[in-house]
């Protein structure tokens, strides 16, 4: 079975595979920020 996706143009791809960089980046983010403030949180919370 072979491959039926047609072949994107380097340049695109390169700027699909940033931007999915730079969405993983973001979300990664986020998600430190939440885990900072739930420790914050329980050791304001005492």
């Amino acid at each position: 079975m072979t491959d039926q996706r047609p072949q994107l143009p380097d340049d695109l791809l390169a700027s699909r595979r940033k931007a999915a960089v730079r969405t993983a980046l973001w979300i990664g983010l986020v998600a430190v920020v939440i885990y900072v403030g739930f420790i914050l949180s329980g050791v304001i919370g005492r």
